[in-house]
């Protein structure tokens, strides 16, 4: 039986067909890993990501989904909730299932750097998405955070808006460095004013963003527009905006990094540059494919975010 199961020669095809269907009926299923190291191969990869809850996520793990189902491999799914020590236990847990490789959004630049490196050092085929620990050796495909953050400070001086607030991603990671980098660069070019105390911790969640736009709300000194650096944040702004009865745009101006289906939905519709998530994880997956099939060199890859108008801004005389 166990011949027939495993596909090895010496059983007819027809007897081989019997079994499997006799499996089927009783519940039978492969331990994978277990066949994959018996063969040398478990056609596992393993994918770290930061939020299940975050659509932006569940589109990159659609896209990598396309590359690697048609090819017989399968996905071994674990979430940090943006926690280091979550992350290393993880990345752990995914070497000892001897996966072929693994694809990550590091929760910090720096947090876990060490063991991102034994990764690499290792030979074990290793894909960024989305984030990046600096100076690591690896492939990686992310989006250029600075020109789109600094697109939509650009706009919005266009407007006429001479301050600017901000709800920014967690302070550690990378995509938080970048985009606060890129915004307060482009600020300082531009001769716009961005306050300390306008300057608020999202934490890159839902409940994050409410509690710093509620802060940022009732405070007497207010910015006259306020960018939001994630989508998930954006409910949690908007959520503060409905319970305080701001006017958007008339009392605050707001743009978002990120886009989702309910930037199209609220009153107004908010104005925003999108990245390509799907579009990100066909890439990493792809890389990944390349290490793995041919030993390629590191890959480097840089997305441009694209700019989408609404009507969340107010043109100012």
């Amino acid at each position: 039986m166990s011949r027939a199961l495993n596909g090895k020669p010496g059983v007819s095809e027809e007897l081989r067909n019997r079994i499997l269907e006799f499996a089927r009926m009783k519940g039978y299923s492969p331990d994978l890993a277990a066949v994959g190291l018996r063969k040398g191969k478990t056609k596992i990869i393993g994918v770290l990501i930061p939020d299940v809850s975050n659509p932006f996520f569940a589109q990159i793990l659609r896209g990598m989904e396309r590359v690697f189902y048609p090819l017989g491999y399968h996905l071994l799914l674990c979430s940090t909730d943006e926690n280091t020590e979550k992350e290393e236990e993880n990345l752990r847990t995914l070497l000892s299932q001897r996966v072929e490789g693994i694809l990550a959004a590091p929760t910090d630049s720096g947090g876990n750097r060490s063991i991102y490196k034994k990764i690499v050092d290792s030979n074990v085929p290793l894909v960024f998405f989305d984030r990046i620990v600096p100076n690591l050796e690896t492939s990686y495909v992310i989006t250029d955070n600075e020109g789109g953050v600094a697109e939509l400070v650009r706009y919005v001086y266009e407007k006429g808006h001479r301050s600017l607030g901000v709800i920014t991603l967690r302070s550690r990671s990378y995509t938080g460095k970048m985009r606060l980098s890129g915004i307060l660069k482009c600020c300082d070019e531009l001769g716009m004013l961005v306050k300390e105390e306008w300057i608020l911790d999202g934490h890159s969640t839902q409940e994050g963003a409410y509690q710093a736009a509620k802060k940022l709300f009732q405070l007497e000194d207010k910015p006259t527009s306020l960018i939001v650096c994630n989508n998930l944040m954006m409910l949690g702004v908007m959520k503060a905006v409905k319970e305080l009865n701001v006017k958007v745009p008339e009392d605050i101006s707001v743009v978002s990094f990120d886009d989702s289906y309910w930037n199209e939905i609220f009153d107004p519709p908010i104005t925003c540059v999108a990245q390509e998530p799907e579009q990100m994880g066909l890439i990493a997956a792809t890389m990944m494919m390349d290490l793995l099939m041919h030993g390629s060199r590191p890959a480097k890859t840089v997305l441009k975010a694209h700019f989408i108008e609404r009507t969340s801004v107010k043109q100012i005389k």
